[in-house]
């Protein structure tokens, strides 16, 4: 028996012919047990719940996780579900009736399946990502995923019910061509992020920096624009096609490790010897120094004293107006972190500078008045 086949009219003679007695009998002793029904299932989900929360090995990702997430809060669904098929079966109702609560119970329990296996697929896809460095964790991902796991069951629910399905499809073909039409924009988007995640070249986290004068760390790609956030905390909201269509530099890869130069200078008549012993030393115990804290901010402690990290590097290359001009090579494990590293390496080489007696001049000018007239 299809949908089409319920009679509305039926549906409203057959109330319209109860009393006041009958539809309390029918209505009281339903609404009673719908009460203790959901009593039940919210218990029951407050169980599951504690359980994931009391075993952290269900943190971690894995099928069995993923399928115990996802069945989450399913408990509660179920119950109400079945306590209102209950309900019909026992009660003598009109076929009219008994068809449309059929349907809406059905209808119930497969969005209810399709929650299911929309979080599980999400949970999947994203145990599959922790497992893989080559491709991002992102909102549009997710989205597309529930998108195309709700529109095949919806199409299910439909032809289950008997409706139709051919003119919904041929109205959704012509009513999305008009609508790609009207939001190119929007469709040139999505497409970008698309091939933004799947060509895996930018990942959640990476620090980039576009053509066009943005950078940042990226914090989501969604249907329209990615978030990038700045260095000052600020979030910026550049549109997909514009990362798609820009000369990108990634920070992060291959490797998020880079170096950084810091510029300096000192006088004529400083030991360079001992420009360069002092300097060296400054900046192994600064790269040391700053590279531990970093890694205590993610609550990584290191083993011993030392890190496996390359040596910096000092180069004199310029005989300057004032000052014999030097560059110093350091090494960051982050393009954010080199800030942090350039702040403590000024401070640390001047204040160890001063001490040897090595002087940082000052910009001279020397200005040579010849005057033409003889006394």
């Amino acid at each position: 028996m299809s949908f089409t086949e319920f009679d509305y009219n039926t549906f409203l003679n057959y109330l319209s012919s109860l009393d006041f007695n009958e539809i309390l009998f029918l209505v009281v002793p339903p609404v009673i047990g719908l009460i203790l029904a959901f009593a039940l299932g919210i218990f029951l989900n407050h169980q599951v719940s504690s359980y994931i929360n009391n075993h952290p090995s269900l943190h971690k990702t894995s099928l069995k996780t993923a399928v115990i997430h996802g069945c989450k809060g399913l408990p509660f669904l179920f119950i109400v579900a079945f306590y209102v098929y209950f309900v019909v079966q026992i009660l003598e109702l009109p076929t009219a009736v008994d068809n449309l609560l059929s349907y809406l119970l059905f209808t119930v329990l497969a969005f209810t399946v399709l929650r299911c296996i929309s979080r599980t697929a999400n949970a999947l896809a994203g145990a599959y990502i922790d497992r893989s460095d080559n491709m991002p964790e992102t909102t549009l991902l997710s989205n597309l995923i529930s998108f195309c796991v709700y529109s095949v069951g919806i199409v299910i629910i439909l032809a289950e019910c008997g409706i139709p399905i051919a003119p919904i499809v041929t109205a959704m073909g012509i009513g999305g061509m008009a609508v790609a039409l009207g939001m190119q924009e929007g469709m040139a988007n999505l497409f970008s992020g698309l091939f933004l995640i799947f060509s895996r070249q930018i990942h959640i986290g990476d620090y980039i920096r576009i053509s066009t004068g943005q950078e940042g760390q990226v914090s989501d790609i969604t249907w329209r624009y990615t978030t990038v956030s700045n260095v000052s905390g600020n979030t910026i909201i550049v549109p997909n096609k514009t990362i798609a269509a820009s000369i990108l530099t990634n920070f992060s890869m291959p490797a998020e490790d880079i170096k950084i130069k810091i510029q300096c200078g000192v006088a004529y008549d400083s030991d360079l010897d001992q420009v360069e012993a002092v300097t060296m030393e400054v900046a192994r115990d600064v790269q040391l120094a700053v590279t531990k804290d970093r890694l205590a901010q993610d609550g990584i402690v290191p083993e011993s004293d030392t890190l496996p990290l390359p040596e910096p590097a000092i180069n004199f290359h310029t005989f300057g107006d004032s000052a014999i001009q030097f560059s110093v090579s350091l090494n960051c494990k982050e393009f954010s972190h080199q800030y942090k590293m350039k702040h403590e390496f000024i401070k640390a080489l001047t204040k160890r500078f001063r001490e040897e007696g090595i002087i940082i001049p000052y910009p001279i000018v020397s200005v040579i008045n010849e005057s033409t007239e003889t006394e």
